[in-house]
């Protein structure tokens, strides 16, 4: 990935988080794409560049600035796995 120095600075940060508490960053996590495109989730506040995450091929038609969506990460990489809206509110 093309912004490896993002990855490695949230690797180090949850590293430091994880070494005094004891607490490692969930599985699955809420987010945002702003406008920009880059992805900003609850539990890793620090916007994610566009080229850094990944959406799965089912969401890619529905991403756009503003969509709230479901992210899993897979070690240190956010996957996008679809948008998320209020009860009765079509997806994206």
């Amino acid at each position: 990935m093309p912004h490896e120095g993002t990855n490695w600075l949230a690797r180090v940060i949850d590293e430091r988080i994880g070494s005094r508490g004891g607490k490692k960053r969930p599985i699955a996590d809420y987010g945002t794409i702003r406008d920009d495109m880059s992805l900003v989730t609850n539990g890793f506040p620090v916007p994610i560049p566009q080229s850094d995450y990944v959406i799965l091929d089912l969401a890619k038609d529905r991403i756009r600035p503003g969509v709230r969506v479901f992210v899993m990460w897979a070690g240190d990489d956010a996957v996008v796995v679809d948008t998320i809206g209020a009860l009765n509110t079509p997806p994206g």
